[in-house]
């Protein structure tokens, strides 16, 4: 590569990074949007925060009638646990749920702590409401609860940019063959003319009637029924309702209160600033320790952090939390030792008499295979504790098992292509750039 198409490349790569550093920290009005009031808000800002970091919104949950006086009581923690389970399925991961007796009764209230969303006020009714599940048809006639229902579950399918919602119910044998002779039973009964309604099947959950609509076998598949939603959120939330069923008591759920971040106020400004602090420190120590190839290494560490911020947004359903920015820094020094098993290996390199670019180009052919035994491990670690852990960890995961992705690209394709685009650019100076040197004979 020559000194023209190196400076040439340089000069794209570094608009690039200055755009992409502006889209990705900085927040400025865009003008011809009423005057210029409307203000974009960066990537940074687009990144949807936890409670612990960005505060939320509690409920308190009252029982509508005193059981004390029946002579029953509540189980707390099997309350809490079932709560908490519903909570952390519908993406409210850091969410907290305490018991506490309210004055003059022997009764326990909750109160719920969680993540403020838009449809935080519909979670927490869909979360404590109280009932049985009951498949009905059109007469009100039971036809079976829950005991025939094997699962219920959230999917989505798309198609030509358009994305649809459904919730999936899988049924038992049992389960079929009834909504089978239903359907047929009201076939039958329109065709002798003493009735001229479909079958028409209703999902209720205690009082609430969560679906009702007219279907025939058609709409059966592999013991399974797809029910179709206007949104994600309300699929969700029925999906949710329909496989979990109801808690045994009503609850009366009160207005919703602010709560400050769990970690303090000005948890998430300060929480960057520490990120932001760390990350220069890195990069001081890098150039300082390995002069060019030190600074290139840090470019290749800052675009990391900008691609990572990107993946935040465009993977759905990541809400960052203490243990995300975590992932994210256990990511970045990842990214930084894998630079330093390079940068390393070009000195021992060097050191056996190789030109700089053999050095460079040795370094990372024989570098490649332990970064990426390092990587793999990482993000089979990664996925396993995504697969069989809860709550905060879960949000570790999935930062820090794309943040091993992205160190690996980077550190072994980025890194590499800046390398040699500024080596001609220092041709006899390369080595003090890169601060080589040989083994004195």
């Amino acid at each position: 590569m020559n000194k023209k198409k190196s400076i040439a490349l340089l000069v794209v790569i570094s608009i690039v990074l200055v755009v992409l550093a502006v889209l990705t920290f900085a927040q400025f009005r865009i003008p011809g949007y009423k005057n210029g009031t409307k203000i974009y808000q960066s990537f940074l800002g687009a990144v949807a925060l936890d409670e612990d970091l960005e505060g939320g919104v509690a409920y308190e949950l009252t029982l509508t009638d005193d059981i004390s006086e029946e002579g029953e009581d509540i189980d707390p923690q099997e309350v809490i646990s079932t709560l908490e389970k519903r909570l952390d399925a519908l993406g409210y991961t850091s969410s907290i749920v305490t018991a506490y007796r309210a004055k003059d009764t022997d009764n326990y209230s909750f109160r719920v702590e969680m993540r403020n969303t838009e449809s935080a006020a519909t979670d927490i009714q869909v979360v404590a409401r109280y009932g049985e599940i009951e498949f009905t048809d059109g007469n009100g006639n039971i036809l079976f609860g829950d005991e025939e229902l094997e699962s219920a579950k959230y999917v989505s399918q798309t198609v030509s940019a358009t994305t649809s919602h459904y919730v999936q119910l899988k049924f038992t044998k049992d389960g079929l063959k009834i909504l089978e002779d239903a359907i047929d039973a009201a076939a039958s009964s329109s065709e002798d003319g003493s009735s001229s309604t479909e079958f028409t099947l209703k999902i209720t959950l205690g009082d609430t009637e969560l679906f009702s609509s007219t279907l025939d076998k058609d709409y059966l598949a592999n013991n399974s029924l797809l029910i179709t939603s206007s949104d994600e959120t309300t699929a969700r939330q029925l999906a949710l309702q329909i496989s979990s069923g109801g808690l045994k008591y009503e609850y009366e759920i009160g207005d919703a209160l602010t709560v400050t971040p769990g970690l303090g106020e000005n948890a998430a400004s300060l929480t960057f600033w520490a990120c932001f602090a760390a990350v220069i420190v890195i990069i001081i120590a890098l150039c300082m320790m390995y002069g060019g190839f030190g600074a290139i290494s840090s470019v290749s560490v800052f675009f990391f952090i900008m691609m990572e911020i990107v993946m935040l947004i465009l993977v759905p359903g990541i809400t960052l939390n203490l243990a995300g920015v975590i992932g994210i820094m256990a990511a970045v020094l990842l990214t930084v030792d894998s630079m330093a098993i390079i940068m390393h290996r070009v000195r021992e390199e060097y050191r056996n008499d190789k030109t700089v670019k053999a050095a460079i180009k040795t370094a990372y052919k024989r570098s490649i295979l332990s970064i990426l035994e390092i990587d793999c491990v990482l993000a089979a670690f990664s996925l396993l504790m995504f697969i069989i852990c809860k709550g905060y960890a879960v949000n570790f995961a999935i930062t820090f098992g794309i943040g091993v992705v992205l160190s690996a690209l980077i550190t072994m394709f980025f890194s590499q292509l800046l390398v040699y685009m500024a080596l001609p650019l220092f041709k006899e100076k390369s080595e003090k750039f890169l601060k080589l040197k040989r083994e004195a004979k």
